[in-house]
């Protein structure tokens, strides 16, 4: 009988582990469930009508940088990551169109720092090396700091050598800084 007692309290409290560890995984699911449908319905807004719904996109970032801080391992994560920043660059240019020149840097800089971050935390992925490209856009087309933009795409060129986007780079280091009117005339001549 005293065997019996420490055996049956072992074997509630193993049995309640495993029914802790299934309702942490079940929430953990719920939550990037709910999470992927934010990131949806703010996507398909912006996509389908161009409308840019900055209330969803910045919630939808908020949780998807402190989704990914908090379950790095979970596959869900890099993507969301990842489309944290592009959101974050459509709410930096939205801003950026309004005038609203605190919302462009602010939002600017974040999407620089979850880019920074999803290169830190997962640089195997392929997305890694797109992070580069991001970057680059966010201070060329954003920001307006060529040089840095040129910093990053030189970055990724001396990093992948062989990638097929580096030809691409190239001729966009020869772009930078430019008006709209030099690019036309140097691409033209280009195809002369």
């Amino acid at each position: 009988m005293k065997r019996i007692i420490p055996i049956a309290i072992a074997a509630l409290i193993l049995a309640s582990c495993g029914g802790g560890q299934r309702a942490e995984q079940k929430r953990i699911q719920q939550e990037s469930d709910s999470l992927l449908a934010a990131y949806h319905y703010s996507d398909s807004l912006y996509a389908a009508c161009g409308i840019i719904d900055t209330t969803a996109f910045g919630n939808f970032i908020d949780r998807a940088t402190a989704f990914a801080e908090t379950h790095p391992g979970d596959t869900l994560a890099p993507g969301m990551l990842y489309r944290a920043g592009v959101g974050s660059m459509i709410l930096a240019k939205s801003a950026d169109r309004k005038g609203n020149m605190e919302a462009r840097a602010r939002n600017a800089k974040r999407a620089l720092a979850i880019f920074n971050q999803f290169q830190e935390q997962y640089p195997e992925l392929d997305q890694a090396r797109l992070c580069y490209w991001q970057r680059a856009i966010v201070y060329d087309d954003i920001l307006g700091d060529w040089r840095s933009a040129e910093s990053e795409y030189r970055d990724f060129i001396n990093r992948y050598p062989n990638d097929s986007l580096t030809p691409v780079f190239q001729q966009y280091l020869t772009l930078l800084g430019k008006t709209e009117a030099e690019i036309e005339e140097q691409l033209a001549k280009g195809q002369q």
